[in-house]
């Protein structure tokens, strides 16, 4: 009698815990990617005068046009080999004021 009530516990138990950890996963967020606060605030700084901006898009950086939906150019560099202060920031949008900016963006991170 004692082992199978010793048993019934132990398998209520059991299934408390998983019921427990199943709670515990499914809160757990994945952290956002951090952005550096002091360069990202220099970029949005020049919003007001930018002429591109620069986005990821499947997979990839992206130039648009300010104020344009489609991207203007599509790049090959995959944002996935990126550092993940640089796809954060890609993810919120890169201001950037003329395309002489906007060239050496994409060769710094290209490289």
């Amino acid at each position: 009698m004692k082992s199978g009530i010793k048993t019934a516990l132990l398998g209520m138990m059991i299934l408390l815990a998983a019921v427990s950890a199943w709670g515990a996963v499914k809160t757990v967020r994945r952290a956002e990617d951090p952005i550096p606060t002091e360069i990202y605030a220099g970029f949005c700084s020049k919003s007001g005068r930018a002429q591109y901006l620069l986005r990821e898009e499947d997979g990839v950086v992206a130039v648009y046009r300010s104020g344009e939906n489609r991207a203007d150019r599509l790049t090959e560099i995959e944002t996935a080999a990126l550092r993940r202060s640089d796809r954060a920031m890609l993810r919120r949008g890169i201001p950037v004021e003329n395309l002489g900016e906007v060239l050496l963006l994409l060769e710094d991170l290209g490289s």
